[in-house]
């Protein structure tokens, strides 16, 4: 039997049971949401001794203290979300709206900059004005270089937001831990076989371990192949230009002018990049497991089919949302590219 758990710290208070949790979390974004409902009238219990005084829950912590949630089975509880208060309203229940650590990045400021910088350089200046309590990790698995980047006091939220601006949103960047940004290539490198995330593995095996399985559908690169045409403006008046070569045989072209990427090497890179994104082989959709086995953006799913065995094989988990509550617990999870499709 299985017996659902939670442990929520808010502030300085621990929760020890919770209306509702969702929690959303995207390889397509910085941004990690949880909302959390909670009795609005709460009774506190301090060495396992309970005051018989009613108080006001959501006068008991403020916004910007720090969230921790905790969930899983029979005392089996995995951290699902690090974070802090982003907002709260005072209705019954209370509901408790945060963020992960894009909500440092938010309130950090990027002064100036104007000219030339490498992509982890960049990274690196987004995160550097971070309240000093705090630290995020940068993992830049890209070597690309930037220039004709313009920064006028803005927030380290807003910077990272540019490059998908810069790179016409080819570049990957997402929070693989609470603590730790990551950015790369990462459709290139699904393409051929290799997971630079190695964040971890599970296994669904439909029809015994989902909830619910009609909601993928299946697409090849064959469907509908692009070429993808990128293009700068240098200083002297002359463009450069780079076309995708990971599909030979197309049907439509996706062209851009990039003239925050310095070189023609950086077009290429990002015009392969974009067309392997636009076309790769795996899945759309999503399923619907139970809130165990963990697993988050980035985590490898190991998909087995039993009635249809050429769908077997291990895709990227592109998305996950987390659903707990009275009425039971289950994480959906978002599936995309199998692994080595360009093979």
């Amino acid at each position: 039997m299985f017996v659902l758990g939670s442990d929520i710290t808010i502030g300085r208070f621990r929760f020890s049971g919770v209306c509702d949790v969702q929690i959303r979390k995207s390889m397509h974004s910085i941004v990690e949401s949880a909302t959390i409902k909670i009795p609005s009238i709460s009774r506190i219990t301090s060495n396992g001794k309970t005051t018989g005084q009613n108080i006001v829950t959501g006068e008991q912590f403020s916004d910007g203290d720090p969230v921790v949630i905790k969930l899983g089975y029979n005392g089996d509880l995995h951290t699902e979300f690090i974070g802090f208060v982003k907002c709260r309203d005072l209705n019954m229940p209370l509901k408790v709206e945060c963020e992960g650590y894009c909500w440092l990045l938010r309130r950090s400021t990027v002064t100036d900059f104007r000219g030339s910088i490498p992509l982890r350089q960049l990274l690196n200046l987004a995160v550097s004005s971070i309240d000093a309590r705090y630290n995020i990790k940068v993992i830049c698995d890209a070597d690309i270089d930037l220039n004709n980047v313009v920064i006028d006091n803005q927030s380290g939220f807003e910077v990272i937001n540019d490059l998908s601006k810069y790179t016409d949103d080819c570049l990957t960047c997402f929070f693989i831990q609470p603590d730790t940004l990551w950015c790369g290539l990462i459709y290139t490198s699904y393409s051929s076989g290799l997971d630079p995330l190695d964040l971890g593995l599970v296994n669904y095996r439909l029809g015994y371990n989902l909830v619910k399985e009609n909601n993928l559908n299946e697409r090849v690169s064959e469907n509908d192949p692009v070429k993808v045409k990128y293009s700068k403006r240098l200083s002297n008046g002359e463009r450069l230009f780079a076309e995708s070569d990971a599909f030979k045989d197309y049907v439509r072209t996706h062209s851009r002018i990039l003239n925050q990427l310095k070189d023609a090497n950086a077009l290429k890179r990002l015009a392969n990049e974009k067309a392997y994104k636009l076309n790769y082989s795996g899945y759309e959709g999503n399923i619907n497991p139970f809130l165990q086995p963990f697993a988050l953006p980035g985590y490898q799913a190991n998909i087995i089919d039993d009635r249809y065995p050429e769908k077997n094989g291990v895709y990227i988990i592109e998305g996950t949302e987390v659903r707990f509550g009275i009425n039971g617990a289950k994480r959906i999870v978002e599936i995309g590219p199998k692994l080595g499709f360009a093979k």
